[in-house]
């Protein structure tokens, strides 16, 4: 079973925010923004993998660089169930977040997040008992959020991010902190309320596991999407 690296693929310029959304101004978004570019500097020093700057391109406006992951803030998504969500074409990352007002900035963090530790969506981690869980960084935390400060040009706003676990959690003999919070006492599998994984026992056979003990309603719209990439988890073998 492929159990891959951290943030392997290909090498990458920048984030680019790009908003398409008419009920979130580009001048909201544009804290959001700060706050993930500091959010996935911190994450990278954590993780020991090279930062990824975040910006944001406005509508209309700025050329995209060459060499970027893009994700585009929108009013109307085309996952069915998904809130964001990361995918890959060709080698080249992209993804979508849908506009919720104050709430954008905790689904842009997870995205930007998971797409810097496991941009394909690929990665597996060994846990005890001869299983792998996936390599997502924020969906055992799903639900645990937290404030940053961010200043732009004098003015001052606290943004909502995502909680994310660090490398201790998919660490059999880690340590504590194992995630940003410090809300988990133990590594994988636990989860905080609202969080779920992805399980795969020694047979190759893949499930969820959620905190709450059943599969949410959301998570059920996106299973019924076969772009869905929880769904090619469950059906593929890594």
């Amino acid at each position: 079973m492929a159990r891959d690296a951290p943030g392997a693929l290909m090498d990458v310029g920048e984030i680019a925010v790009c908003n398409r959304s008419r009920n979130l101004s580009d001048h909201d978004l544009a804290f959001m923004v700060e706050a993930c570019a500091a959010q996935v500097e911190e994450a990278a020093a954590v993780w020991g993998i090279p930062p990824v700057p975040v910006q944001l391109y406005r509508n209309g406006e700025g050329v995209l660089p060459p060499v970027c992951w893009v994700f585009t803030v929108v009013d109307s998504i085309d996952m069915q169930g998904a809130l964001g969500y990361h995918d890959d074409w060709a080698g080249t990352i992209y993804g979508q977040v849908l506009a919720q007002g104050d709430a954008t900035s905790i689904t842009l963090s997870h995205e930007c997040l998971e797409t810097l530790v496991d941009r394909t969506c690929t990665g597996w981690r060994p846990i005890p008992g001869g299983r792998d869980v996936a390599l997502e960084v924020c969906d055992p935390v799903e639900n645990d959020s937290y404030l940053q400060s961010v200043t732009i040009f004098g003015e001052t706003r606290g943004v909502m991010l995502s909680n994310f676990v660090t490398p201790s959690y998919f660490d059999p003999a880690g340590q504590f902190p194992f995630d940003r919070m410090r809300r988990l006492g133990s590594g994988a599998p636990t989860q905080t309320p609202g969080g779920y994984l992805i399980m795969r026992d020694q047979d190759g056979n893949i499930s969820n596991v959620f905190a709450s003990g059943h599969m949410p309603a959301r998570m059920i719209q996106k299973l019924s999407n076969p772009r869905s990439r929880t769904l090619r988890r469950l059906g593929g073998r890594a």
